[in-house]
């Protein structure tokens, strides 16, 4: 749900509600000087709910036991701790999430794989850094964007810290994500290359 919260509130405070300016022209603009509004609570939510839909084509998402099937019982050599899921909604717009933990002493991995159904400020809210090219480095780490499996991705890591994350864009409405403390970098690499990211892509 929290890809889908954060785009209510982008709406409602960037786009959802117009400044004075704005309703002052609308009203201009309108027979008798008066602003076109939602006639009904049924029309601000269809409203709201193709805003959120923006560009993209939404679909309905697949079932999160799906998901969680794609979650194995042991990823890049750590055994798994908890496993769950979960579909819900609002403004007719549907999320289903799977997720995992996976530890080994004090070694940790959390891995999500989430289906938006293809709404594309869900997906920003997901993965800001779905439209953007970045490259980074510092003393002890990077991040930076680059492509898995043929999607795009994004790739973190704190050489100090031990710690990071990589995450991947399937399909333009699944975002499969692994993040690890304690762990190298190559332990990241082969969670994600362990998940099936294939499979992932064919669900539907």
């Amino acid at each position: 749900m929290t890809g889908l919260s954060l785009c209510v509130f982008l709406f409602v405070g960037c786009g959802g509600s117009g400044s004075q300016d704005k309703e002052s022209t609308a009203a201009e603009q309108s027979p008798g000087g008066v602003q076109d509004e939602p006639q009904s609570v049924e029309e601000a939510m269809n409203q709201v709910q193709k805003a959120l839909q923006g560009e993209g084509k939404a679909v309905e998402v697949v079932d999160f036991r799906e998901l969680k099937a794609l979650l194995p019982e042991e990823l890049a050599g750590l055994k798994r701790s908890s496993h769950s899921g979960e579909k819900a909604g609002m403004f007719g717009i549907n999320v289903s999430t799977a997720s995992a933990e996976y530890r080994d002493g004090d070694q940790s991995l959390e891995v999500s794989a989430v289906d938006v159904g293809g709404v594309s400020m869900a997906l920003a809210g997901m993965a800001s850094w779905a439209s953007m090219e970045v490259d980074r480095e510092t003393d002890t780490g990077y991040e930076r964007t680059t492509m898995i499996g043929g999607y795009k991705a994004f790739e973190k890591y704190d050489k100090a810290g031990k710690y990071g994350e990589v995450s991947v864009i399937v399909e333009n409405r699944f975002v499969l994500t692994v993040k690890g403390s304690n762990v190298e970098e190559k332990v990241l690499a082969k969670a994600i290359d362990q998940l099936d990211i294939n499979k992932l892509a064919r669900l539907k």
